[in-house]
């Protein structure tokens, strides 16, 4: 049952009967139920406080509007503005098939890089009557996710819109008839693969991305040990995650390397020698390797980079950059009062929110440790996120921050939190 400080509603319900005697059949019985439990779970939606009536509960039976009565008319005093949801069978075919336009149905993705304000920014938004977030990561990564996206958030559009209206009649509420609630989901790692990045340029265009970045070296200790803590097993020495990922393990230095991430959105040229280099870490990579192995990774590395120029080129002429706009923020900006008004207000107007969202409140989490990176086993990989750091925050000065479509959350403050990247934060003052 939903308490006055839990926000998550039931959509639907499913009732599961408690057998008394355990036999085969019950066992079958089980799964069966399991399994309608879990399809039925997709549908728990969290949804602000102007949902919900005065139990916090949807009270559907009492509505003076169902969902398929919905005609999308919202009236204000000053003009009648209508809002169109087209029925879902003019969104999907019957195997569940994009058929129609759906990028007016997410407003925002919140895409940062994992143990980066994710979560933090999700509960932020839904503190808000003019958000709303999915209460899970909800990402994007296969055609069947696209459907699925649709389905869900199709629901979630009507209730709001049914919730609007009733508020509308009622004179209740903040919204009036030109306002509409903006739609975001939160999924962590988005520009770790390009696959997500496809379906969001094809479907999702006008989507405005937010990603937070971190310290390199804080964020490989936070990500390390939230992966111990959920019961990943890593090696004991970091030094062992030195370079790409491998193994399908998620912790590695090469996942610090924010910058060569950012750059599959291609909002930068990719032209110059000297921006390729800071993609690559050629100033400092090949220190990385033995000497067995020096010689075959300088090649490959070369490959690579007379491949991304040659790409680059093309990249340009045809003009492939993933059209959404970006909003930058670096997670100590959270932290501190004058630059979290400041990125407060930057959310609400790259999100085009019409009252003042609320105060950012400074968060700590104080979670059992796996690692203290600023121990001395960890001075090695230590040195190696340091120099990611250094080439990140200078491509993303002296290249990305050029791009039309990219916003910073107080841009000052964003470039001295940049600059420390270059300084090892377990250093001892001299």
């Amino acid at each position: 049952m939903s308490t006055p400080h839990d926000p998550i509603t039931t959509a639907r319900v499913c009732n599961k009967p408690t057998p008394t005697h355990p036999s085969r059949k019950v066992t079958a019985f089980y799964f069966f139920i399991l399994t309608i439990t879990f399809l039925c779970g997709r549908h728990l939606l969290l949804r602000p406080s102007s949902v919900y009536n005065s139990n916090n509960n949807i009270d559907t039976s009492k509505s003076t509007l169902s969902i398929k009565e919905i005609t999308t008319v919202i009236e204000s005093n000053d003009n009648d503005t209508k809002i169109t949801i087209p029925p879902l069978k003019d969104l999907l075919d019957k195997n569940g098939k994009v058929i129609n336009d759906i990028s007016w149905m997410l407003d925002f993705a919140i895409i940062a890089f994992p143990k980066s304000g994710t979560s933090f920014l999700k509960n932020y938004l839904n503190e808000t009557e003019e958000s709303f977030v999915y209460h899970r990561e909800f990402c994007i990564k296969k055609p069947s996710d696209v459907t699925r996206f649709v389905e869900i958030y199709h629901e979630v559009h009507l209730r709001f819109l049914q919730r609007q209206q009733e508020q509308q009649q009622q004179g209740q509420g903040q919204f009036n008839g030109n306002q509409r609630i903006k739609f975001g989901l939160k999924c962590p790692g988005v520009l770790y693969r390009a696959y997500d990045l496809k379906f969001y340029k094809k479907y999702f265009p006008n989507t405005k991305f937010i990603v937070g970045l971190r310290h390199p070296v804080l964020w490989f200790e936070s990500f390390y040990n939230y992966q111990v803590g959920r019961n990943v097993t890593l090696p004991q020495s970091t030094s062992n995650l030195i370079g790409k990922c491998v193994h399908h393990q998620k912790v590695c230095t090469d996942r610090a390397r924010f910058h060569a991430a950012l750059a599959r959105l291609r909002k930068t040229p990719m032209v110059e020698r000297d921006e390729v280099d800071l993609l690559f870490g050629t100033r400092y990579e090949s220190n990385y390797h033995d000497d067995n192995h020096k010689n075959i990774s300088l090649q490959s590395q070369h490959e690579q980079q007379r491949a991304l120029l040659s790409s680059s080129r093309e990249h340009n002429q045809e003009n492939d950059e993933v059209p959404n706009h970006l909003l930058l923020y670096e997670v100590r900006q959270l932290h501190q009062n004058d630059t979290s008004k400041e990125l407060s207000n930057t959310l609400r107007n790259y999100l085009d929110i019409q009252h003042d969202l609320p105060p950012i409140q400074s968060y700590k989490n104080v979670k059992p440790r796996a690692i203290d990176i600023c121990d001395d086993a960890h001075a090695n990989v230590r040195r190696v996120l340091v120099n990611h750091g250094i080439d990140a925050a200078v491509w993303i000065k002296e290249y990305l921050m050029k791009s039309p479509t990219l916003e910073v959350a107080s841009p000052e403050s964003f470039v001295r939190f940049l600059d420390s990247w270059s300084v090892d934060p377990c250093a001892k003052p001299s």
